[in-house]
């Protein structure tokens, strides 16, 4: 009879495979990272209709539920049918009701769009043409300018014209060293001109096939979430998989209001804004506005980029309206900062100013202008997550998860809780009898006696 492996060697011989492969794995990665990232960005590159397809309906989905639930919904049951997700329900009415709002909702989406091309882009294009006609008179302002300034300074225009001599001299170098040999022949001028135009038509491809996944998102949204709860309480256990279902639902609520938040607010604020510049005359109102709305969905950074960009653009029209529109954007986002933000957005990702700026920096870092953008509510959900998982922690302790409890605490013992504040409890809070040099520099010295 031939001897069968026990159960601890079947354990064993799995977590070494297992190991075994994960050493590999992460030996592959290490000297092949670059390739690995290149076929997922390629990946992520072939499927980027289907993603852009997928936020859209994201986005979508608010306007989608408002019609259907202050639109349809009313009128149905007026009419006598039951459209709602219980079994007894009239499925077909159902789905009659939710192709009737899917088209309602991308009919609205197309004519906003194409309302804010047919207002935006015109006054645009003649905000930008009319720069480029202007800008020898702007350029020959600020030369007279800075040549009335220079007059009465000899020494600085000394200063500037050798750093110039200098600076030409390097750069020309430069140009023949680094640029000359590289300059394309006609052979790569008309490589790059097709991959232009295939990049052109491959975006235009990109979006028809975005709207047509959104058309079939937004029709078939929870047969998405249906599915998910199911696949989760088939491998999970039940309270395992009710947390992970928990998790996503506050992962989508900090998402929607956040994006969505943010977005109504940008809008309010470029509109303020081109009222302002109206009633304060600055120039290019439009351009302006555009410029400081979009920009103000990044968070915390994104009022200074907008109000530098058009601060940076009226300098070259009159100093003056630069120096106005500063202190203008400087108001408006003071109110925006404390007045309008926090009414719109609420408390939808509950982080401080220390790691809002963090979760832009880390995650601009990683993604670009996309990190600006979505890396707030990400971090929320992670800052969540800990904060949660810390909570339970403590819960399986019999310890208090109340912050306030933590902030006099010298130690826990046997669950009691001993303050700072109480000079008995030494136990952990050991102290060298001996005063350090920058303590005593600080403390008050008594006076001599005499």
């Amino acid at each position: 009879m031939k001897n069968r492996p026990n159960q601890n060697q079947i354990t064993w011989g799995i977590t070494i495979v297992c190991s075994a492969i994960v050493i590999l794995i992460a030996y592959y990665l290490m000297f092949n990272g670059k390739v690995v990232i290149a076929t997922i960005n390629d990946m992520l590159d072939s499927i980027s209709g289907v993603t852009m397809g997928v936020v859209l309906a994201y986005i979508l989905i608010p306007m989608l539920n408002g019609i259907e639930k202050n639109l349809l919904i009313p009128i149905y049951k007026k009419l006598g049918f039951d459209v709602s997700f219980s079994k007894t329900a009239d499925r077909k009415k159902r789905k009659q009701m939710r192709g009737i709002a899917v088209l309602i909702t991308i009919a609205i989406f197309i004519l906003l769009i194409y309302t804010l091309l047919i207002i935006i882009i015109p006054q645009l294009v003649s905000s930008i043409r009319e720069i480029i006609n202007n800008l020898p008179a702007y350029i020959r302002r600020i030369d007279e300018f800075s040549n009335s300034l220079l007059e009465n300074n000899p020494e600085l225009q000394q200063f500037i014209d050798s750093q110039l001599d200098s600076y030409y001299a390097t750069l020309s170098v430069f140009i023949t060293r680094n640029i000359k040999p590289y300059l394309p022949e006609w052979q790569t001028v008309l490589k790059v001109a097709s991959r232009s135009v295939m990049s052109g038509v491959s975006v235009i491809i990109n979006i028809i096939v975005g709207v047509i996944v959104a058309i079939y998102v937004l029709n078939s949204k929870e047969r998405f979430t249906t599915r998910g709860k199911k696949m989760a309480y088939s491998f999970f256990r039940e309270d395992v998989a009710s947390e992970l279902i928990s998790a996503f639902r506050y992962t989508h609520r900090t998402f929607e209001s956040f994006i969505g938040g943010k977005i109504v607010d940008s809008m309010i604020i470029g509109l303020i804004c081109y009222i302002g510049c109206k009633i304060l005359k600055i120039e290019y109102p439009v351009l302006i506005s555009v410029i400081v709305g979009v920009t103000n969905i990044i968070p915390f950074f994104g009022p200074y980029i907008g109000g530098g960009a058009g601060a940076l653009l009226l300098v070259l029209i009159d100093p003056i309206q630069a120096l106005i529109f500063l202190i203008f954007v400087i108001v408006l986002q003071q109110f925006d900062g404390n007045i309008l933000g926090p009414f719109i957005l609420g408390g939808s990702t509950g982080l401080s100013s220390f790691w809002v700026i963090f979760s832009i920096m880390f995650f601009g870092g990683l993604w670009g202008i996309v990190g600006w953008l979505i890396g707030v509510p990400i971090f929320a959900v992670f800052y969540a997550f800990v904060s949660r998982l810390t909570n339970h922690y403590l819960r399986k302790k019999s310890l208090s998860t109340d912050t306030s409890d933590y902030y006099d605490l010298a130690y826990i013992e046997n669950h009691e809780y001993k303050s700072l504040s109480d000079q008995t409890n030494t136990k952990y809070n050991a102290v060298s009898k001996k005063i350090s040099g920058i303590k005593k520099f600080f403390s008050k010295k008594k006076p001599a006696k005499k």
